[in-house]
């Protein structure tokens, strides 16, 4: 899964008229960069590329809505490369957080869990963060940053309701979350398809069956369980493959297929 280029070596500054501050959060360490644009919070990954995760840098009005590419789910989710900072662009993915709504569930799944909520930004990246630790690891995107918009709603323009903001704020209280603001999720982009996706494209040299995507998911599925986790709507869909210019997969060391999990809206503690 590729990764990012190498960071501009550069400090990263206290913004004009702002403040910059390190701080942890859900046991996640972040330096936050208040400015008049809203809050940045950086995580280690994402802080050698403070210049291009300013707000300037991506969600610039003309830029955001000229250059992104809605990706394929039930959220609001965007791929949108950066403006080039030292003549080097990056890609994301932009995702805005669906804390307080109502979970679009399908009737089976919703029956088998009845309490599952969307995850506030901060618990999100902990359990990717989480995850990325493990031994054998399992692959996720890079965390980079959470970007919270100065710029506050009306509750109707949300989708959230009060009880579920007030739910997460008693869970975790050292996260104050404002139920008004808009909470948006940046992680580094990786090259892949996700599971339909090859099965539907043929993209292969030897062409895979419905069985491989069940099996792989099911795969996944114990993988998380193995490390005490779980993910209420795992599906094939959130599992990328790299297919080689050959057509054949990319492997694990231990001859298996390597797979990345891309959704972490729903991932809890089991």
């Amino acid at each position: 899964m590729r990764a990012l280029p190498p960071p501009p070596r550069s400090p990263i500054p206290t913004p004009a008229g702002g403040v910059a501050e390190t701080l942890r959060l859900l046991r996640v360490a972040y330096r936050r960069l208040k400015s008049a644009e809203g809050d940045l919070y950086l995580t280690r990954y994402g802080a050698p590329f403070w210049q291009h995760l300013a707000p300037e840098n991506w969600f610039a009005p003309d830029w955001f809505a000229a250059r992104r590419t809605q990706l394929q789910g039930t959220s609001t989710i965007y791929k949108l490369p950066t403006k080039p900072v030292a003549g080097v662009s990056i890609d994301l993915v932009v995702r805005f957080s669906r804390i307080g709504q109502d979970v679009p569930l399908d009737t089976q799944s919703f029956e088998r869990n009845l309490d599952v909520e969307f995850n506030s930004p901060f618990e999100e990246f902990a359990l990717v963060m989480e995850l990325r630790a493990l031994r054998p690891r399992i692959y996720t995107k890079r965390p980079l940053a959470i970007f919270v918009p100065a710029k506050r709603l009306q509750l109707w323009q949300t989708g959230r309701a009060e009880s579920k903001i007030a739910a997460k704020l008693a869970r975790h209280p050292e996260v104050q979350l404002d139920i008004l603001r808009q909470y948006i999720l940046l992680y580094g982009w990786i090259e892949g398809l996700n599971v339909m996706q090859v099965l539907e494209r043929g993209t292969t040299r030897v062409p895979l069956s419905d069985e491989f995507s069940r099996a792989i998911t099911r795969r996944a599925i114990g993988d998380l369980a193995r490390h005490g986790f779980r993910m209420a709507d795992i599906k094939p869909e959130h599992l990328l493959l790299r297919v080689r210019p050959d057509g054949s997969l990319l492997h694990l060391r231990d001859g298996r297929v390597a797979y990345a999990l891309v959704d972490y809206e729903l991932l809890e503690r089991s």
